[in-house]
Formats: C-alpha cells, sequence, structure tokens
C-alpha cells in the first residue's frame, strides 16, 4: 500500500474541526493548561504548575458531561461546567491539595469512573467496548504525541551538537516542546481519537485473542487450583490462613474480572464454562480474603494502605455478588459503587483513610498497653513501667511502640493522651531491647553487653543560634519525606538531601561532613567518639552546621556510637538559612 501523505493529512485536518466543534471547552482547557505552564515555567512560577495540575480534572468533567448531555437541554451545563476552576485557581491551598491523597483519589480513578459511566450504557458488551475505546484513545494519544517529542528532541540536540551551537535556550526550546506536547497535542489527539471511534463496538485482534485464551486464563486455573489447595489445607488443618493471602486472593480476584470483562470482545469465548461460573467459583476465595483481612487488622490494626485494601475488596466482592444473577450482572452498577465509594473515602473526612487509621492505631496502643500495665490510673503513660520489658514481653512492646509511633508521626492531638512525648518513650526503653523495640531488629535484642547506643542533642527551653548573620533567605517548615510539598530532607547512611522545589539550588551534605562540621562546632575532635556526658553538656551546638553556602538548624540529631563508630543516625531540620 503507498503511503499518501496528503491522505492523512486530511484525516487530521478533518479529526481536529471535529473536535473543535464538538469539544470546544475542552479545548479551551487545554490551552489554558499550556499557557499556564509555560509562564509557570518562564518565571519560576511553582504555583503555576499547581494550577495546570487541576485541569486535567475540569477536562474531564467537560468531556463527561458532553457524553452525558448530548445536544439537549443540559448542553447549557456544559458550557459552564469550567466556572469553578477560576474560585479553585485562587485558593491559597491549591499547592498542599494537589500532593494530598484527595487529589490523586480524584483524578486517576473518579474521573476514569465518570468517563465510564457518562454514556449510561447498560449492556457489558457497550461498556467494555467503551472502556477500551477510551483506553485506546489515551495511549494512542500519549504514545504519538511522545514519539514526536522524542523525534524533535533528537533533531534539536543533534543540530546544536553538529554546529556547536551552545546557551541555555536549547533547553528553553525542548521544554517548550514537551509542555506543548503534553498539555497540547496529547489532549487533542485524545479528543480526536475518541471522538472517531466513538460508540464502535470493539473486537478483540489476534494478538489480545491468544494473550488471553493461551497464555492469561489457564495461568489463572493454575492459580485458582493453587488457592483451592490452599483453602483444603486451612480447613484439613483447621487454622487461620496467613494475613497476606488478603493480597494474593485481592490480586488474583481483580484480574479474573478483568479477564471476564475482555471476554466479551473475543469472537471465540473458549472459557465461557468458567467464567460463567467465576462469581460461584471465587465465594470460597473471597472468604479466605477476608479471613486474612481480618486476622492482618486485628493483629497489626489498620494503616492506610490497609484501609485501601478493605475498600477495594468490598468493591471486588460486591462486583463478585452481582454477577451472581444475570439481572443484576451489570459493570455499571459497579462502576457508581466505586464512584460513591472512592469519593466518600476521600471527601468525606469522618471516612478518610488516614484518619481511620490513625483511630484504629491509637486504639490498638491502648489496647496493648492496658495489657501490659503501662497506664496509671488517668491513662497517662508510665515510663517507669518499661523497665519491666524482657525476652518475653518484648514483641508486646514492640507492637504497643510501632502502634503509638504511627499515631504520632500523623496527629499529635491524639497522641497527647498518653500524657509524654515520643522521645521519652524511646529514651525510656532499656538500651538492651531499644533495637528491637523501636527498629524491629533481632540481631542485637537480647544481648547483654550492648554493641550500638543512641544519643541525642535536642533544642531546650531558652535555645538560640549565636553568629548567624550574614544570610539572605529562611527556610522554614521543613519535611521529613517528599510528600509532594517543599522543602523536604532526606538522610541516607552517606548524605543529607536538602530539597529546595527551585527556589534554591538542592544541597546534598555527606555524612562525614556532615558529623565533624557538627563536632568542631561543638569544641570535639573530629574522629573521636565522645560519651553521652559530652553529648549532653554541647547539645546546643550539636544543633547547628555551618558552611560558607548554609546554616541548618536541627531541632533534633541522633548519634549512633556501634564498635566505636559514631554516625549521624537520624536528624529533623528546624530551618535552613541561605547565602
Amino acid at each position: 500500500m503507498k503511503f499518501n501523505p496528503k491522505h492523512y493529512w486530511r484525516i487530521f485536518r478533518e479529526g481536529m474541526v471535529q473536535v473543535a466543534r464538538n469539544y470546544p471547552v475542552e479545548l479551551l482547557l487545554a490551552v489554558y493548561a499550556c499557557v499556564v505552564w509555560l509562564v509557570a515555567y518562564e518565571a519560576d512560577w511553582s504555583q503555576g504548575f499547581c494550577r495546570a495540575a487541576v485541569v486535567p480534572l475540569f477536562f474531564v468533567l467537560a468531556l463527561a458531561v458532553s457524553r452525558l448531555a448530548g445536544r439537549g437541554p443540559w448542553r447549557k451545563v456544559y458550557w459552564v461546567v469550567w466556572m469553578p476552576l477560576v474560585p479553585l485557581s485562587l485558593w491559597s491551598g491549591l499547592n498542599d491539595w494537589v500532593g494530598e491523597t484527595q487529589y490523586l483519589v480524584s483524578l486517576l480513578i473518579l474521573a476514569p469512573l465518570a468517563l465510564l459511566m457518562c454514556r449510561r450504557e447498560a449492556r457489558n458488551e457497550c461498556f467494555v467496548s467503551d472502556a477500551i475505546v477510551w483506553l485506546r484513545s489515551l495511549l494512542l494519544a500519549e504514545l504519538f504525541a511522545n514519539v514526536a517529542l522524542g523525534l524533535f528532541s533528537a533533531i534539536l540536540y543533534s543540530t546544536t551538537y553538529i554546529f556547536g551551537l551552545q546557551g541555555r535556550w536549547i533547553d528553553h526550546v525542548w521544554t517548550y516542546a514537551a509542555i506543548l506536547s503534553e498539555s497540547l497535542a496529547a489532549p487533542c489527539l485524545f479528543l480526536m481519537m475518541a471522538e472517531r471511534w466513538r460508540d464502535a463496538q470493539v473486537k478483540a485482534n489476534r494478538i489480545l485473542a491468544v494473550l488471553l485464551d493461551y497464555i492469561v486464563t489457564p495461568a489463572l486455573l493454575v492459580y485458582t487450583a493453587i488457592l483451592y489447595l490452599y483453602a483444603v489445607k486451612i480447613v484439613v488443618a483447621w487454622s487461620l490462613p496467613a494475613g497476606g493471602v488478603a493480597y494474593l486472593v485481592f490480586g488474583f480476584t481483580i484480574t479474573a474480572l478483568v479477564v471476564k470483562a475482555l471476554q466479551l470482545v473475543l469472537a471465540e469465548r473458549r472459557y465461557d464454562w468458567f467464567f460463567d461460573r467465576f462469581s460461584l467459583v471465587s465465594l470460597p476465595l473471597l472468604v479466605l480474603f477476608w479471613v486474612g483481612v481480618g486476622r492482618r487488622v486485628g493483629e497489626y490494626g489498620l494503616t492506610e494502605p490497609r484501609v485501601w485494601l478493605v475498600a477495594c475488596g468490598g468493591l471486588m466482592t460486591l462486583c463478585v455478588l452481582l454477577f451472581l444473577m444475570r439481572r443484576t450482572a451489570r459493570y455499571r452498577w459497579v462502576c457508581a459503587a466505586g464512584f460513591v465509594l472512592f469519593a466518600a473515602l476521600a471527601y468525606v473526612p469522618a471516612l478518610e483513610p488516614e484518619r481511620v487509621a490513625v483511630r484504629s492505631q491509637l486504639h490498638r496502643a491502648v489496647r496493648i498497653a492496658g495489657e501490659l500495665e503501662l497506664l496509671d490510673g488517668e491513662g497517662a503513660l508510665q515510663l517507669d513501667a518499661f523497665r519491666q520489658i524482657d525476652s518475653a514481653s518484648k514483641p508486646r512492646f514492640r507492637n504497643f511502640y510501632e502502634a503509638a509511633d504511627y499515631v504520632a508521626d500523623r496527629d499529635t492531638v491524639a497522641f497527647r493522651r498518653f500524657g509524654v512525648p515520643m522521645r521519652e518513650i524511646r529514651n525510656a526503653v532499656p538500651a538492651e531491647y531499644s533495637n528491637y523495640v523501636l527498629y524491629g531488629w533481632n540481631s542485637a535484642a537480647d544481648t547483654v553487653e550492648v554493641v550500638e547506643t543512641y544519643w541525642s542533642a535536642e533544642t531546650q527551653r531558652g535555645f538560640r543560634v549565636d553568629g548567624i548573620g550574614g544570610y539572605s533567605a529562611l527556610y522554614t517548615e521543613w519535611r521529613s519525606w517528599n510528600s509532594g510539598q517543599y522543602p523536604y530532607y532526606e538522610l541516607t547512611d552517606s548524605t543529607l538531601n536538602l530539597h529546595f522545589a527551585g527556589l534554591h539550588p538542592d544541597v546534598a551534605v555527606p555524612a562525614e561532613e556532615l558529623l565533624g562540621n557538627l563536632l568542631r562546632q561543638a569544641g570535639i575532635a573530629p574522629g573521636s567518639v565522645p560519651d553521652e556526658a559530652a553529648i549532653r553538656e554541647k547539645n546546643d551546638e550539636l544543633l547547628v552546621y555551618r558552611s560558607k553556602e548554609l546554616a541548618v538548624v536541627f531541632s533534633e540529631v541522633w548519634f549512633e556510637r556501634s564498635d566505636s563508630v559514631l554516625r549521624v543516625d537520624k536528624v529533623s531540620v528546624d530551618v535552613v538559612l541561605t547565602r
């Protein structure tokens, strides 16, 4: 077949005309995101990137409303669906929100589910075809846009290398191309292909049929047999399944449900005998799942990942139960239930996974503390009771510390009910059991001679830093890990990394330099191993790192001595000053 550029150019031109005619709001939103992104890049405006990040939500919303309303009277809603973007862009808390779970759930879960529901199609064949069309359009749009970007990059950098061109303009040109590709070209291609295949009945090609019939489905049958054998073992031994089995059953069931949906687009359905009865087959496996979840939660309490696992498990169970009967076997209802469930977890305060997990871990900590008789009559923690730790009780103390530390990291108000700060709990653990209770390390937990010792320098009342002049910028509110918010720091075995997010060049301080600098500030010879008394005496001096470029003020520095070697084990950055 002869390649005809005019033919493909005509298809592209007609497709873009259709996009401009049928999706004007989506097209304008893509242009708006592109402009905001370019302005944010040129002006080094970090908040601008967050403004551009919320545009995909309104892009999908406008697309869903357009499909849902059609050309009827509800079409008026389509023309104003973008308006909440204005107050949202002016919201002072937008930067923090973009880095939180609510935004990710909205973008990665709620938005795709809204697209799947907008057609209101009851037939499963059409529902699956719509899902494949949306997914195929997205993947092909990103593929074409990024292939074009890659070819442009190759031409740009090859040309500059061959002719010896230099300058920052080269990176600027590439960045402009990347922004145009991702914010304008990819959305337009996505709309064009989604419109071209709109309401199409998708049929699987030969590659997909071979993949499903000869690789994936046989593997599912083998895995089903393995899980049934494990269930028989549990019944014969009359024991509880391991907690991790819940994750195995969940992965298996979700994969099987996806393959069951894809069977609808196959020309020849070789395994209808299995998938038509899958709901009945999976009922014993669902029992395994919920028993495993119950055991894991009963032993370790809820955490955020486990809350999401329970939610996904509930949706999985609903899907299996709906498909027990033909009348209720509709993917549309599963999709709607998933939208409501995840929206509630993301936006109903009482159901937020972090709050649910904190309540669960607080209850777990209080329960274990009561069993170990660590609480006084008013419910406050008695630090003297930690002296009773022995080899038999150390797992219970480890469980208490794990739960209490989880609460302290996420809800300081809830943790106050114990009446003591977390650092005093750490210090109250006998040295011979600290490795196990604090970190879960078994190697040194039962030794009589203490091989590793930890000391900390902490800010005290009246703490002040002298001779700190000469710096031009002050950075506060440092975080110990990257949650999408800046600035943040991370301490590895070899380096303290400070991330400023473009406000200042990132800084990496080698761990040996950090330790030596702190010791010099305290008047302690680098390379020596001071005892705890020297650390306490030089407490304030050990909390400030100084260099020609910057000064770092810590609220806490933990030192570890192991085999006559001293190192910085953990830090808590308070403020950073730069030249």
